[in-house]
């Protein structure tokens, strides 16, 4: 398990320099826990392994490892402490 650094660039103003850090298997792992937390309303998860938002759009299949909002995605990394190591 890896501490992951979830981020999100986009068009959300409730979301600009958002960052949130979270232990995961992966970066996928990493980014639906942040975005369960923060979007909860909006998480349905798939039996496929997609996950779709309240309106039923696909906001990310089930090999990608971000998640779409509004223009942007909540992505992950692999968290570095002060010296810059992972």
């Amino acid at each position: 398990m890896e501490t992951y650094k979830v981020t999100y660039s986009g068009n959300a103003s409730r979301f600009r320099n958002f960052s949130s850090e979270v232990n995961a298997n992966s970066e996928r792992e990493a980014v639906e826990k942040v975005y369960q937390q923060v979007m909860d309303a909006n998480y349905f998860p798939q039996e496929d392994g997609s996950i779709l938002d309240c309106d039923g759009n696909e906001v990310a299949t089930a090999t990608d490892t971000v998640i779409e909002y509004d223009g942007g995605c909540f992505s992950a990394e692999i968290a570095q402490d002060d010296e810059g190591n992972a």
